[in-house]
């Protein structure tokens, strides 16, 4: 199946029915059968556009639409509200919690969001042993200090954590879902990536987007970029027109929302792993509209001490490898840190 086309009408984005990899019973033939053509999908789908809607996925709607309302009302506070959970604070470490309008940095350049990040919380003897082992030198800044001390910001929104936390599980497993199938697609067994992701150093973004105007001083709501990891699911509202997926010829596409779907790309772990027979693929979002926009991407990401290299069981025999093997965490470390200005004075 197929949908959006793009600014010029050329291309299109694949939609997958995933639900193979979230039945009860995945073993008899005809289950097996069923999940190795959504692998083949999800195969054509990650080496031909890195972005993809899925379907068949289990989330009730009530659940996608609690998760708008309740960002929707978060961002809809007063600024001072909204800032007792700032980044900049000691508990966010210039890493969780909330950045107002202008604060996130895409490629040296601010965008024109608002958003609240949320990650893993590692336990202290995890945190412990992730330095004994894999970071002896860690944390080599207070943006690595938080990343395995750290410990989340929440809104004091009645519901607000409670909800987001059982999302987040189901996020997670949904994600893990995906990584089996791309795994069967890629030739390898269905649980080949369970151990670099069954401790995954998860993100997720509640991000709100007010219209662009020309009065801002910027003129894209978030700069074109890749991301991290291994698998991005974006929960984004009604709003059209506003993320927007380049495509192998440059154009432009809208990965417009669709009910009851979800859009996913794949990160730069997954190029790495492939070789580059997968590309984390760039988007951008400019929103004009005249409404607020909200959209809620979670990131399944591998472990943060996984090492991350081309896979010799992916890549064919005598083909170069393009990438070198990286500690996850390190990686991390090196855009995160460059994603935030404290010193932009904007008033929310």
């Amino acid at each position: 199946k197929l949908f959006c086309s793009t600014m010029d009408g050329t291309q299109l984005l694949p939609i997958i029915d995933v639900s193979p990899f979230l039945v009860a019973d995945q073993t008899t033939p005809e289950a097996c059968a069923n999940k190795q053509k959504v692998a083949k999908q999800l195969d054509h789908a990650c080496s031909t556009y890195g972005f993809f809607y899925v379907c068949g996925h289990g989330v009730p709607q009530s659940d996608i639409d609690m998760a708008h309302r309740l960002g929707k009302h978060f961002f809809d506070l007063e600024a001072q509200a909204k800032r007792e959970i700032t980044i900049a604070n000691e508990q966010g470490g210039g890493v969780r919690g909330y950045q107002r309008l202008g604060e996130n940095v895409t490629l040296y350049k601010r965008d024109w969001h608002e958003g609240i990040d949320l990650y893993r919380e590692l336990e202290v003897d995890e945190a412990q042993k992730i330095i004994k082992d894999a970071v002896p030198t860690a944390p080599r800044n207070k943006t690595e200090q938080n990343f395995l001390f750290g410990r989340n910001q929440w809104p004091s929104t009645p519901g607000f954590q409670e909800f987001f936390e059982k999302y987040i599980v189901t996020m997670r497993r949904l994600g893990t879902a995906i990584m089996r199938a791309m795994a069967l697609g890629l030739g390898l067994e269905e649980d080949f990536f369970g151990q670099y992701i069954d401790n995954s150093y998860w993100v997720m973004r509640i991000i709100g987007y007010p219209p662009l105007t020309q009065g801002d001083g910027v003129g894209i709501s978030c700069g074109e970029h890749c991301d991290y990891g291994c698998l991005t699911i974006v929960n984004q509202d009604s709003t059209k027109g506003a993320l927007q997926v380049q495509s192998t010829s440059g154009a432009w596409v809208n990965a417009d929302p669709i009910p009851g779907h979800f859009v996913m790309n794949i990160g730069d772990m997954v190029r790495v792993w492939t070789n580059g027979r997968y590309q984390s693929t760039l988007h951008r979002v400019i929103h004009t509209e005249g409404t607020y926009r909200v959209s809620i991407p979670f990131f399944l990401e591998p472990n943060y001490d996984a090492t991350i290299g081309p896979l010799p069981q992916v890549v064919p025999a005598g083909e170069a490898l393009r990438f070198d093997s990286v500690l996850y965490g390190d990686h991390l470390l090196s855009k995160v840190s460059k994603n935030f200005d404290f010193n932009q004075k904007v008033d929310t």
